[in-house]
């Protein structure tokens, strides 16, 4: 359109124009103007856009959970196939569980007899003194342990159930819950260890374990024994003291405790007297054990 009325107005000027080559040059402009217009509006060829490859961004790399996504598997992967040492930790996981949930109901079963002994001693115990002062502190106590106790169960039983569901999610054997495979000596953990030498160490730690033993069976009847006594239970920190003198309306249950803690210390010295007897059959010096 341009170019068209430029012709036009060039061919006005030549009519008026008294120069003779005017309209012959009109060719000539007509030929400029195109060249112009063709620099204008360049044409880019494959040739030139190659010029600008390098400057493109790169293609964005996929993330190893988006290229596994991609190629239809799941991001976690597959679960292993269990093994044998996976079977004996879930084996150890159940034993566990099962032992607490049974330790929950032994403890259930002798708090509930210990209730049921204090409630009669409290009614028809008419030589003890002040009944009510010596029975009923232990009878609250007890209560508050029986309650105590059955949130304990019902933790551990909750726990159990957990740990099968878990079991089922991992995909193991239902079998597996009563296996005994961690109860076994793990063949993998299984070394020869050098026989220790039986020295005066190792007969004195023959001896503690007998008496860290007996301990913990005589430490819980002393603790019953102070309170049946002073009518009241041990403080942070507080020894019971020892077996002595009994004064009138003493309840008949320190009495049983007595016997029963006289009776495992002479159990403890025969025990003990039978380790030493072997340690010197087996070489040890007597002066090891004064």
């Amino acid at each position: 359109m341009m170019l068209r009325r430029f012709l036009i107005g060039a061919c006005l000027l030549g009519l008026f124009s008294d120069a003779p080559g005017a309209c012959q040059s009109l060719a000539d402009l007509a030929r400029e103007e195109r060249k112009k217009q063709q620099k204008a509006k360049k044409v880019y060829t494959n040739e030139d856009l190659s010029k600008y490859e390098g400057l493109r961004s790169p293609a964005p790399v996929p993330t190893a959970a988006e290229a596994v996504t991609s190629s239809g598997q799941s991001a976690k992967g597959a679960m292993s196939t269990p093994d044998d040492s996976s079977e004996r930790a879930w084996s150890k996981r159940f034993i566990e569980a099962k032992a607490r949930v049974q330790e929950s109901k032994v403890q259930s079963e002798a708090l509930q007899t210990k209730l049921n002994d204090l409630n009669l001693k409290l009614l028809r115990q008419s030589d003890v003194y002040d009944r009510e002062n010596v029975y009923g502190p232990l009878i609250a106590q007890t209560k508050q342990q029986i309650e105590q106790n059955k949130s304990e169960a019902v933790a551990a039983q909750q726990a159990l159930e957990d740990l099968r569901e878990d079991l089922r999610k991992n995909g193991g054997p239902a079998s597996w819950e009563n296996s005994e495979a961690a109860l076994k000596p793990d063949p993998k953990e299984t070394k020869s260890e050098a026989p220790k030498t039986k020295d005066q160490k190792y007969w004195q730690e023959k001896l503690a374990t007998i008496d860290k033993r007996y301990n913990a069976l005589i430490a819980p009847l002393e603790a019953e024994r102070f309170q049946l006594v002073n009518r009241r239970p041990l403080k942070d920190g507080e020894t019971p003291s020892p077996s002595g003198a009994l004064g009138l309306g003493v309840p008949p249950r320190v009495i049983d405790i007595d016997v029963q803690i006289k009776d495992l210390n002479q159990k403890r010295e025969q025990e003990k007297q039978e380790l030493v007897s072997q340690a010197i059959r087996e070489g040890a010096l007597p002066g090891w054990f004064r």
